[in-house]
């Protein structure tokens, strides 16, 4: 199991360097006193298994605390400190932990800061992980989407999903050991790929800071000095790096692979990297939270750029892909269709099941509804967009509908409607917010935004347009099209 494989990495590795993040780095024989450590303090204390969110920004504690439950057989749930206080909130109620590690406190429930776990994991008498307690059916992490409600959905994911994840991609990448890049936040699931790929192969693992306020000086100088050898990125993250015309093999001149995953990736970005690194290897996947990072995967070559939609590739030999109608019939090849996910990538559930649950059973066997629409070519998937309003933005899967409600608990919002603005490749551009205040109300989008930054993530706050009045159609509805048609400036 992917957990004994570690462990043995933990312990033979020793001195090789594990982790490194803002010019700190740590070795495989600290990280497993790390862990060891914690691991420890947990079983002592979280007699009852309960689940321990784990708060921060990508520092070496979330890592080692994500590892101590495992072996302690506890869940681990991460929360970015960008995420905003009242969603944390929300997170907190539903998943109602054993702790918050990190610097965020509650009232409800036992905190250890920073600081604390900090010096728990660096005590040099410790002792050694002697019993793994995750079992396959076990949920290993739950990581929380966008929901349609409003309320983020936690995704329950268990070991044998992640088990399942890691040797493929293990496979797929044929990774050795060297320098793995995370560019990912650790509660959003592209750096599953990034985390457990460094650990099972017992390479390093180069954090580069918060890339939201984006600096090109600072991310230049972490990308030149990693010396990394594997990156984990969304094509957007890779798109902002091609701006600049240093982004080559000789800033990067040990990097051979790049995993992309998050969102539709399209041939400029492909042709750029390989002007750019002529030896690399391009690995295109695609897969939601709900199915363990990815499912499929394909190494790009030449003559795949060349075709309009670049495929995402063959799905994993323990996963299946079927093309649905709207009576969830089979389409034949080059139909498209709403893609269904079967087998044992596909997490448990959410943590609290929606109404419409997307998680269901096809032919006795465990399977999710994506929404996404896609066909089938040689046996090679292609997606082809969304069958709902839920959006890829910045490599973040967003429902509109979040975003309006929101908007709505703002006291003062009459009306709203979110509307995503794509380019002609259909990628999203820019969110935009139509609003209409309640009589009376005179705020502005500065005063808007600003009470909107206190309920969600930056990512999800759309530019503000206030209207008098929304636009009618003839049916008396909301006239969408014409909203869309303001954002596109037709």
């Amino acid at each position: 199991m992917i957990l004994d494989e570690i462990l043995d990495v933990l312990k033979r590795e020793n001195d090789d360097t594990a982790y490194i993040e803002k010019n700190i780095s740590y070795t495989y024989n600290e990280l497993y006193r790390f862990v060891s450590n914690i691991y420890n303090f947990l079983l002592l204390n979280n007699t009852e298994r309960k689940p321990v969110i784990v708060y921060g920004n990508k520092q070496i504690y979330m890592k080692a605390t994500f590892l101590a439950c495992s072996y302690a057989g506890m869940t681990y749930v991460p929360i970015d400190i960008s995420m905003p206080e009242e969603r944390v909130k929300l997170i907190i109620n539903q998943v109602d932990p054993y702790c918050i590690i990190g610097d965020f406190e509650s009232k409800d429930y036992k905190n250890i800061s920073s600081i604390k776990i900090e010096d728990m994991m660096k005590e040099k008498n410790y002792n050694n992980i002697k019993k793994i307690y995750m079992k396959p059916e076990d949920i290993y992490y739950i990581i929380f989407t966008s929901g349609s409600t409003g309320i983020p959905k936690g995704v329950k994911v268990t070991y044998k999903n992640l088990e399942s994840c890691v040797k493929w991609l293990k496979n797929v990448t044929k990774i050795q050991k060297g320098v793995v890049l995370n560019q990912a936040i650790f509660s959003f699931d592209l750096s599953v790929a990034d985390l457990y790929l460094s650990l099972i192969s017992g390479s390093a693992h180069y954090i580069l800071e918060d890339i939201t306020t984006f600096n090109f000086g600072t991310i230049f100088e972490e990308l030149k000095e990693s010396n990394a050898t594997l990156a984990v990125m969304t094509p957007s993250f890779a798109d902002l790096l091609l701006t600049d015309k240093s982004f080559n093999k000789e800033l990067l001149p040990k990097l051979n692979t790049i995993i992309f995953c998050g969102e539709k990736l399209f041939n400029i970005t492909v042709e750029k990297l390989y002007e750019r690194f002529d030896s690399i290897k391009i690995i295109n996947s695609y897969g939601p939270t709900e199915c363990t990072f990815a499912v499929t995967s394909i190494e790009l070559k030449k003559d795949n750029i060349n075709e309009s939609n670049i495929p995402v590739g063959r799905v994993k030999e323990d996963t299946n892909i079927f093309i649905l109608d709207n009576k969830r019939n089979i389409l034949e090849e080059n139909k498209i269709g709403e893609i269904l996910i079967v087998g044992n990538s596909v997490a448990e559930g959410y943590l609290e099941e929606p109404e419409k649950n997307p998680f269901i059973t096809y032919k006795g066997q465990k399977a999710y509804l994506t929404g996404d629409l896609g066909y089938m070519k040689d046996e090679i998937l292609y997606c082809a967009g969304r069958m709902d309003n839920q959006i890829k933005f910045k490599g973040y899967r967003i429902e509109l509908s979040d975003i309006e409600k929101n908007f709505y608990d703002l006291n003062y919002i009459d009306k709203v409607k979110a509307i995503a603005k794509s380019s002609n490749k259909n990628t999203v551009t820019k969110l935009v917010a139509f609003v209409k205040l309640k009589n009376g109300i005179n705020k502005n989008i500065t005063e808007i935004k600003k009470d909107l930054e206190k309920k969600l993530p930056g990512y999800m706050i759309p530019s503000i347009k206030i209207l008098e009045e929304f636009p009618l159609n003839n049916n008396g509805k909301t006239d969408i099209n014409r909203l869309r048609r303001i954002v596109n400036g037709e």
